[in-house]
């Protein structure tokens, strides 16, 4: 059990949470305050089974550490992969494959261009990841790896798993294509979010059993 002091935010040793009596206190200011203030609500579904993921999903485990995720496919992609084409055919086909054709070079029409660019790359993004996507977290010897991508290919954001205090699900307060509009929070000394291209049964999972998991420390 682990929890961060709110008028320092000094993370308060295990030695200083007397979770009977629900008191926690924070020897970098002297603070003593309720330890159901500081970690809130970590409900874990007693029917939860960590080692029973649902379709997409998985957890391992070994003696260098633990991973958990899952794989961001979603049947969105029947609508983003034709969309993509049907964009990229047009737009890109219509301002840029002319000049190929004609073997001329038209500077405004190229500039007209680059939007229609931008969104071929960042619907390509969304459609890639709803087919071959995925998102798995990592941790060895409490050095957090969250990676987001494709294979070998992605984003990688590194955090301290011994200084989460709080695992949450959050509202992104925004909906884009193949977003749920939620996302899970990881919070401490800072806030991780992630899981918003995730169906409901794969984020459920990758919550509850970060939480199983950050009981363990």
């Amino acid at each position: 059990m682990k929890a961060m002091c709110p008028e320092c935010d000094a993370l308060i040793p295990a030695s200083q949470i007397n979770i009977a009596t629900d008191v926690a206190f924070c020897p970098n200011c002297g603070e003593l305050c309720a330890l159901s203030s500081l970690v809130g609500s970590q409900d874990i579904s007693p029917a939860f089974d960590i080692n029973d993921p649902p379709a997409g999903a998985w957890f391992r485990d070994d003696i260098t550490g633990w991973s958990i995720g899952a794989t961001t496919r979603s049947p969105i992609a029947f609508f983003l992969v034709p969309f993509l084409c049907v964009w990229s055919g047009f737009s890109l086909g219509g301002i840029y494959g002319t000049q190929i054709v004609k073997g001329e070079f038209d500077l405004s029409m190229s500039l007209f261009g680059i939007p229609f660019v931008l969104g071929t790359f960042l619907f390509g993004g969304l459609a890639v990841m709803t087919v071959f996507g995925r998102i798995e977290i990592i941790v060895a010897d409490s050095v957090g790896r969250l990676f987001t991508g494709v294979g070998p290919l992605g984003w990688i954001r590194r955090f301290d798993w011994a200084e989460v205090t709080r695992i949450e699900e959050d509202g992104l307060g925004y909906e884009y294509s193949g977003s749920s509009g939620r996302v899970i929070s990881l919070e401490g000394k800072s806030r991780l979010k992630f899981g918003s291209m995730l169906s409901e049964q794969r984020r459920y999972f990758l919550l509850q059993g970060l939480r199983v998991l950050h009981q363990r420390v």
